[in-house]
């Protein structure tokens, strides 16, 4: 696809990197995928896998704000598609680096921008403990170099993944989720004292918000295959102290959501998207600059296996169904 494309390969399975756009292409882990692909790789800016948007959405994407309207909805261009300057691309490590303007369509605000990523594959053959497992680490950093006083920006991580699993996220106590669009399905979520698991795939277009103070950090993808099962794992920081930025149209004054699940009911490609913001940086207001590290785990799971992650914390559910 490109000459800046990067392949990293251990016994386990393959890494597929393009810097030049920001993005994790895919993770292959004893012959399976674990990103959402799609058909053709000629699309502008759904190459699948991981991007890297920034929020709030209310301010960059939505036209208007009155109400859930998806004719009035644009991608900003500059954020995507983008142009990274690719500073580092070797067998195991690659940087790049995006400067870009945002401005909002419907307020006037603007902000200048610098963002950083840097990956890392992680160096364990067995990143997870088990057997068949496949890892990186990310490091992004978000920069405000000018702008409108008082706007506020953050980074928003969007993991695809192909329908046919369920997600799985340990909380701090009883996760209470609400909806940016129509009503998710109750039949498609559970939550429990301690966890919550929803169900990726089926008819419903939906996405959901879990706030900061709920959010411990982690969340895995379930997903079952020839011969076991395919996990995928990746663990973020949280930061509840903190503003977060990005809530649903009707609730623009209130905290923001850490982590967000969307379900495009089979309409855009068949996937669903795992995905979780940063607390915010506000123009001329307190820190302008802030940078959090990720790692995202693939893991092939035989039964056995499987059974001995479901005793970790994020694999252990109370009162939710198996998938099995």
């Amino acid at each position: 696809m490109n000459s800046t494309e990067c392949h990293w390969i251990t016994r386990s399975g393959t890494i597929r990197l393009l810097p030049e756009r920001g993005r994790l292409l895919g993770i292959e882990v004893h012959g399976h995928q674990a990103l959402w692909q799609p058909a053709s790789v000629d699309a502008q800016w759904n190459l699948g896998g991981e991007r890297l948007w920034l929020g709030p959405e209310s301010d960059w994407f939505w036209q208007q704000t009155a109400k859930v309207d998806f004719s009035k909805y644009r991608v900003p261009p500059g954020l995507d598609p983008d142009g990274w300057s690719v500073s580092l691309a070797t067998a195991d490590h690659a940087v790049a680096e995006l400067r870009l303007r945002l401005e909002s369509a419907h307020s006037g605000h603007w902000l200048d921008l610098r963002v950083r990523r840097e990956w890392r594959i992680l160096t364990d053959d067995s990143p997870d403990g088990f057997a068949h497992a496949i890892g990186l680490r990310a490091t992004t950093s978000l920069e405000i170099l000018d702008g409108t006083p008082g706007q506020a920006v953050d980074l928003w991580s969007i993991l695809q993944i192909p329908h046919g699993g369920e997600m799985r996220m340990p909380t701090h106590g009883l996760a209470l989720p609400r909806d940016y669009f129509d009503p998710c399905p109750v039949e498609e979520m559970t939550a429990g004292e301690g966890d919550f698991a929803l169900r990726i795939g089926g008819a419903a277009v939906f996405k959901i918000g879990i706030p900061p103070a709920s959010c411990a950090g982690r969340l895995a993808y379930v997903r079952p295959v020839d011969g076991g099962w395919l996990v995928l794992t990746r663990s973020f920081p949280v930061d509840a102290g903190r503003r977060y930025c990005d809530a649903p149209l009707d609730a623009l004054a209130s905290q923001g959501d850490a982590a967000q699940f969307f379900n495009d009911g089979g309409q855009y490609g068949c996937f669903g998207e795992l995905e979780h913001h940063s607390p915010a940086l506000i123009c001329e207001d307190g820190p302008q600059q802030y940078a959090e590290t990720t790692t995202t785990i693939a893991s092939f799971l035989i039964p056995e296996e499987f059974d001995a992650w479901r005793c970790q914390p994020w694999g252990r559910r109370s009162g939710v169904r198996d998938l099995a």
